[in-house]
């Protein structure tokens, strides 16, 4: 749509929705719900969920997995992701004889598989596919402490993709349904940063967003193909050989591989008259401020349209829920602090909360699916 369409217009656009969405009552708090450790004093943490509520983190420094009311120790050194069918990126780090080696591999029901190219150092993987497909990018030697190439683990063998002569440093951390692979370059000295996707083997980069400047990053993309990310303080969206900055101002797309849904909504935040972050989603184009007090940020968007956030206007962040124009209080395990991780369709918030002590523990916020 035009810039210069008329300024009623997008006034309109955004005041209205944030008219319509009443702030939220006492009475409009999710509790909070522990999750357990290996043991009662190890500190805890989550990472991700799926849609069967299946929770990956850490309890001390083991990767678990959260299934049901059961905790599980995950053989390596951290977890990344994990796919609606349970199988979850784990990586094993270690250091000897002078090298930094980090290799990813695939968890499943107690096997696991290696799927690091040969030859790598470093890898890293950070997301999983429906299809147990996983981007990667990783260093060219043994020895190689830089993320100069990218591959795909798919049907069981690693798949190099042709980015082409980019050098260090690569970014693959997203995947759609359908093998999809997003990223971005960020040149150590010198050289253009820029955007790419992967189709069936073959590379492009993605359309530059022209009067933007800065480094591109690339956060998330959905079945239909739709890539956000920003460049700079510019939050943008590419579908097919188009480019567009989301409207709103300065602002980013969240850092989030649930940042954009099956819909096309985009969960961020831009910044209001007076400069405060104020969380945004942007539907079918345009911008919505959700009304919880700033500075504040949409962190994540489910395929309901549920957006989770947090606000840090009262000194702490503060968790929220805004579902049907409704901001809904995350609650906390008594202390001040609280903060999302992703939510899931099915009506599952996992994040981080304080107890009175202060102490910092994983949590769920069970909402149940929207209706």
């Amino acid at each position: 749509m035009p810039w210069f369409r008329p300024l009623v217009a997008v006034l309109l656009a955004v005041v209205l929705p944030v008219l319509a969405a009443p702030a939220a009552r006492a009475a409009d708090r999710v509790p909070a719900t522990a999750l357990p450790g290996l043991s009662a004093q190890d500190p805890t943490r989550v990472l991700d969920l799926n849609d069967a509520g299946q929770i990956i983190g850490e309890s001390g420094s083991t990767p678990v997995l959260w299934r049901r009311a059961r905790v599980t120790a995950l053989p390596g050194s951290f977890a990344t992701s994990i796919n609606r069918r349970g199988q979850v990126v784990l990586t094993d780090s270690r250091i000897g004889g002078g090298d930094y080696v980090q290799h990813p591999k695939i968890w499943h029901d107690g096997t696991t598989t290696g799927i690091a190219p040969e030859g790598a150092g470093i890898v890293a993987a950070g997301a999983i596919n429906d299809r147990g497909w996983v981007p990667m990018t990783y260093s060219a030697s043994p020895a190689g402490w830089h993320l100069e190439r990218a591959a795909v683990w798919r049907d069981g063998r690693v798949q190099v993709l042709p980015v082409g002569d980019a050098g260090p440093h690569l970014s693959a951390r997203v995947i759609n349904h359908y093998g999809l692979v997003a990223g971005a370059h960020t040149p150590m000295m010198g050289g253009a940063s820029f955007g790419f996707r992967c189709r069936e083997g073959s590379c492009d980069r993605l359309p530059d967003a022209p009067g933007t400047s800065g480094s591109y990053s690339v956060s998330a993309v959905n079945g239909s193909g739709v890539i956000v990310g920003s460049r700079g303080l510019v939050p943008l969206r590419w579908q097919g050989d188009t480019v567009t900055v989301l409207p709103g101002g300065e602002g980013r797309v969240a850092d989030n591989r649930r940042a954009v849904n099956e819909r096309g909504d985009v969960a961020g935040w831009t910044k209001d008259a007076a400069g405060v972050r104020r969380a945004t989603v942007w539907r079918g184009g345009q911008q919505v401020v959700i009304p919880v007090a700033g500075p504040a940020e949409a962190l994540a968007v489910n395929d309901n349209g549920d957006v989770v956030g947090r606000s840090t206007a009262s000194g702490a962040d503060r968790a929220f829920l805004w579902r049907n124009g409704r901001v809904i209080d995350l609650g906390t395990l008594g202390g001040a602090y609280s903060t999302p991780v992703a939510l899931n369709n099915t009506g599952t918030i996992i994040g981080l909360a304080t107890t009175a002590d202060g102490s910092y523990r994983a949590v769920r916020w069970q909402v149940g699916p929207a209706r």
